[in-house]
Order: structure tokens, then C-alpha cells, then sequence
């Protein structure tokens, strides 16, 4: 079962660069009854470059604590206790630029997202405000709409080839990204869930120093501005609609051997969170002259030991400066999660993930529970292991049962903040189509 391929760099900026999964596999596969292959190989999608691919993602959790609110939190995406879960349904129509030519080309990604996993690929999982939590009514409860690419791809032919991101795409930084053939886990790590930034808005450059390094660069905008009345601003991270004139700088680093057995990624963001007509108002308002950067990195390493043994290691770090969750004292929050997945066959594969995350002062990592929601949790330090399966009994199907333990020192914050360790068993199928 081969989970980790390697293609040319734009493959790599598709969309997670360091990610467990080739982003354009799906592309790759019949998918269900046949997929989508009438509409792809019409004349006018021909004629276009268009592709168009979808999935669907679902699956069921059961949480050893039976919590009588059902959350599963602060694990978050597959978070409701033995309720199913129409995890992602997605549809993805994209043109692939064409980077090996000497000519000029155009391509692009719109990504629609239904599901439950559309609450955190919102614009502003908070909620209210921004145009796409209105795509759909509050009656649906824990369902959301999110569009979470929207971008055109521009290829320069200078030097090696520059290719331009502009609009709304999925962040560079991290391991694991929001689309769920993706990954090899139902679940997400902390580090994932709480400690980086799931889109970006704005213009990335990718350029190719040679065939196995890659440099990017860019200005990311956007994010909410408050929330609950109060100074919470979010600019690179998630947004589009809100503090559209706050920029931050986005860049990374990616390297690998030749032979695709090694590689290594760092990737930044840094800038303030909050546009400077809001931190004026607010200096007016409580005399306090705010310092607002954030900075964040992070680093991944990625081995394939053999053709069937494959090994991650990432490391995060953020801080940011007087962050109103903390009293406007600085915060951090910085973790380590690795992965080891061998591959039993070309259709079967386990893994084992193991994490520590440190929430060093408490505003990461949130609660929303029925009646016992709050945005920082308090001082934590966060662990998981995961052991799953991978099967794919068809090129288009993917079944991924897995048990999980997570446990926290020094705060209760499972079961409706009653204790400190969780377990959960959770299964759930990726059909393509």
C-alpha cells in the first residue's frame, strides 16, 4: 500500500507540502460506478482542462467515557460519541497547470465542502459574520458549507518556472491536511486541530532552485477581527472576508534526496493578528498600546525506510504577543507528533501515531461542549497515541478503523471537563467517485 508518492513540484504545493497522501490521487482512480468519467472525458471538460472529483467521508466514534453530552472534545472533527458522522462530501473541478512548458498557462481549484468537517474549514469557525457559516442555515446543527480553495494557478516561464497561488488554498504548513483521502488517519493530532492555521488567503510563489529544492513565498490576509466584543484578531489564518488590509508573511523550504526517500520541510508565518485601525481603537479605548505579532513554524522530516516502511516527525512552534486570552501577556504553544506506517500490502497498511502538545498558556486549545464551552481551556499539556488500520478493499474505497488514547496534564478538560484521559474507538470509509 503505497501512501507516500512523489511528483513534480507542483504536486507538492497542491495542497499540504509535506502531506501523508499525493493531493491528485484521487484524480487517479475509477471511483464509485465509475466516478465521475462521463462529465471528465466530455469534449468541453477535454477542451477546458477541467477535472472534476469528488468523495465522500463518514464514519461513527464510541468514546469509552459516554459523555452524556456526546463531544468528544477537545478532540475535534470526529467529535460526537456514537452518533454518525457525514464526515466531508466533496466536490473538487480543477485545471492543472501545466509547469513543464516554456509557455505561459493558467489553472486553478474550487473546492465545495459539505459536513461536519466543514465547521473548521469555514472561514471563521466561530461562527457568525463572515459569508460562508451563512451558506446554511443554524437548523442544521453540527453541518456547515465551506469553500476552502478558491484560487487560480498562474506558471511564468522564467528561470525554472514560477508558479503564482492567488485567493483562498490550503496552508503549506503542516503534515496532515483538511481533505480526508489525504490522510491516513480518521483522526487529527493536536498540533493539526490546534496549533496551525488551516487556509490562507492571498498570493504564494513557488519557484524550483533545482529539481529537489523548492522555495516558497508569500502575503497572506484576512481573518476575523473579534469576537465576544473583544480583541481577537486572526489575520493570515482562515480568512477572506475580515481585516482584508492586514498582511503576514508566508514562507517555506522544501528539500528532498533524489530518490524521494528523504525529505524535509520548515515553513513561517509571522506578522500581527490585528489590522491597525482595530488596535488604534482599542489603544483609545483601554489605554493599553498593544504589540501584536504572531510567529509560527513548523518543521517536518519524513523517511521512507523502504519501499513498505515510512516514518514522520514534525515539530510546531507559535507564539504571539500579548494575547488577550492570556491578559495581554504573551502566549506560546509548541508540540511534537511523529508517525510510523508500514504498508502490510499494495491494499493494506497500519500506523501509529504518537503526540505531545503543549499549550503552555492556555489559549490554544478550546472547549465546546454544551455547557461548558470556552475559548482557553487553560495551561495543558496534551497526549495522544493512535494505532489504525488502512484498507482499501477497492481503488476507491478506503476503510480506516482506529482506537485512540489522549490523556492531559495538569487540567480536566474530557467529558465536559470532568477528567483527563479519553479513549475512543472510530472507524470510518473514504468512497471516491
Amino acid at each position: 500500500m503505497k501512501n507516500i508518492k512523489s511528483k513534480r513540484h507542483l504536486a507538492l504545493i497542491a495542497g499540504g507540502l509535506m502531506s501523508i497522501g499525493d493531493p491528485s490521487r484521487a484524480e487517479e482512480t475509477s471511483g464509485l460506478l465509475g466516478g465521475l468519467k462521463v462529465i471528465n472525458e466530455s469534449a468541453w471538460m477535454k477542451s477546458l482542462g477541467l477535472t472534476l472529483t469528488g468523495w465522500i467521508d463518514a464514519g461513527i466514534t464510541y468514546n469509552a467515557n459516554d459523555p452524556a453530552d456526546n463531544y468528544n472534545g477537545p478532540v475535534i472533527f470526529n467529535d460526537r460519541a456514537g452518533e454518525f458522522q457525514l464526515n466531508q462530501l466533496v466536490v473538487d473541478l480543477s485545471r492543472t497547470v501545466n509547469v513543464e512548458g516554456s509557455d505561459w498557462d493558467v489553472g486553478g481549484k474550487v473546492t465545495f465542502m459539505f459536513g461536519t468537517d466543514a465547521r473548521t474549514n469555514t472561514i471563521n469557525a466561530y461562527g457568525d459574520g463572515h459569508w460562508d457559516n451563512d451558506l446554511i442555515g443554524d437548523d442544521t446543527r453540527f453541518y456547515k458549507i465551506a469553500l476552502p480553495n478558491a484560487y487560480i494557478d498562474v506558471f511564468a516561464p522564467f528561470g525554472n518556472g514560477i508558479t503564482a497561488r492567488l485567493g483562498r488554498f490550503y496552508t503549506i504548513m503542516g503534515y496532515e491536511t483538511g481533505l480526508s483521502p489525504d490522510n491516513f488517519f480518521y483522526s487529527h493530532p493536536y498540533t493539526f486541530q490546534y496549533g496551525e492555521p488551516f487556509t490562507h488567503t492571498g498570493a504564494m510563489f513557488t519557484y524550483p532552485v533545482v529539481s529537489n529544492l523548492l522555495v516558497t513565498l508569500g502575503a497572506v490576509t484576512g481573518g476575523h477581527n473579534q469576537f465576544g466584543g473583544s480583541l481577537d484578531g486572526n489575520a493570515g489564518w482562515d480568512g477572506f472576508d475580515k481585516n482584508m488590509e492586514n498582511w503576514n508573511f508566508l514562507g517555506g523550504v522544501f528539500w528532498n534526496t533524489d530518490d524521494k526517500a528523504t525529505s524535509v520541510g520548515l515553513s513561517i508565518i509571522t506578522g500581527d493578528v490585528n489590522a491597525d485601525n482595530d488596535l488604534d481603537d482599542f489603544r483609545r479605548e483601554t489605554g493599553i498600546d498593544k504589540k501584536d505579532n504572531r510567529t509560527f513554524y513548523s518543521f517536518i522530516f519524513k523517511q521512507n525506510f523502504t519501499n513498505h516502511v515510512h516514518y514522520v516527525f514534525q515539530h510546531d512552534h507559535g507564539i504571539e504577543q500579548q494575547h488577550p486570552l492570556n491578559n495581554f501577556k504573551d502566549a506560546q504553544w509548541y508540540g511534537i507528533q511523529q508517525q510510523l506506517i508500514y504498508d502490510v500490502t499494495d491494499t493494506v497498511g497500519v500506523g501509529l501515531r504518537g503526540e505531545w502538545f503543549r499549550d503552555d498558556d492556555g489559549v490554544r486549545v478550546a472547549q465546546m461542549c454544551p455547557g461548558c464551552a470556552v475559548l482557553a481551556s487553560g495551561p495543558a499539556s496534551y497526549y495522544g497515541v493512535t494505532l489504525g488500520l488502512n484498507w482499501k478493499p477497492l481503488d476507491w474505497v478506503a476503510v480506516r478503523p482506529e482506537v485512540r488514547y489522549d490523556w492531559a496534564d495538569g487540567i480536566d478538560n474530557y467529558d465536559a471537563r470532568k477528567k483527563s484521559d479519553q479513549l475512543l474507538f472510530a472507524i470510518d470509509a473514504v468512497i471516491k467517485f
